[in-house]
């Protein structure tokens, strides 16, 4: 049965079609270590920008992105998202790295989480005449993640934060500031509630 399943998920056309759109981008990739994966319906820009390690798995519908350019014009960055080893990116993940979003090794990303260094704007009041969308594109510092780290579902990651080594960040949570390693974070915006020693 396991032998039939696999078959006919290989003769699926949208199968087939993932997996020439995987290859075609790999190659693409600033870096990208062994035995990387990347789900269906993925959606990727930037990826001379983008480096991965060994074993990073994602899930369906995840979305990486950078920007050297926007609305047109050079933003003035020079983005690095770097995914280290052995870290799992589930569904519907969304990463924006305008400056420099670094996931080190063996960290778990939940279902839905977004993660960011950069806004739209200086949230200014001479902006708000402006769209937001086409305001220009602004980092107040890079996202840091340590290693073992393991983010909840629907998680936020705003800039400027630094999570430590061996973290747990609850579902629903909104990082704003720096959650010290081996602490459990929950809440809005996050808080650390309990530290593991």
């Amino acid at each position: 049965m396991k032998v039939f399943n696999g078959l006919k998920k290989l003769l699926m056309p949208s199968y087939c079609i993932h997996k020439i759109k995987w290859h075609f981008y790999k190659r693409k990739f600033g870096m990208i270590g062994q035995k990387c994966s990347m789900g269906m319906g993925f959606c990727l820009s930037g990826c001379s920008n983008i480096k991965f390690g060994d074993n990073v798995l994602c899930g369906d519908n995840v979305k990486l992105e950078t920007w050297e350019f926007y609305n047109g014009s050079s933003t003035g960055y020079h983005p690095e998202l770097i995914i280290g080893n052995n870290v799992s990116i589930t569904e519907g993940v969304f990463v924006s790295c305008l400056n420099k979003i670094f996931i080190d090794d063996g960290t778990l990303i939940g279902t839905g989480t977004f993660i960011t260094d950069n806004f739209h704007g200086h949230n200014s009041a001479a902006e708000l005449d402006i769209p937001p969308s086409q305001r220009e594109l602004w980092s107040k510092g890079s996202v840091i993640i340590g290693k073992n780290v393991w983010i909840g579902r629907n998680v936020s990651i705003m800039p400027n934060v630094n999570i430590g080594d061996g973290a747990i960040i609850g579902a629903n949570a909104v990082v704003t500031h720096d959650i010290p390693a081996k602490s459990v974070a929950v809440g809005i915006p996050a808080r650390v509630v309990k530290s593991i020693s």
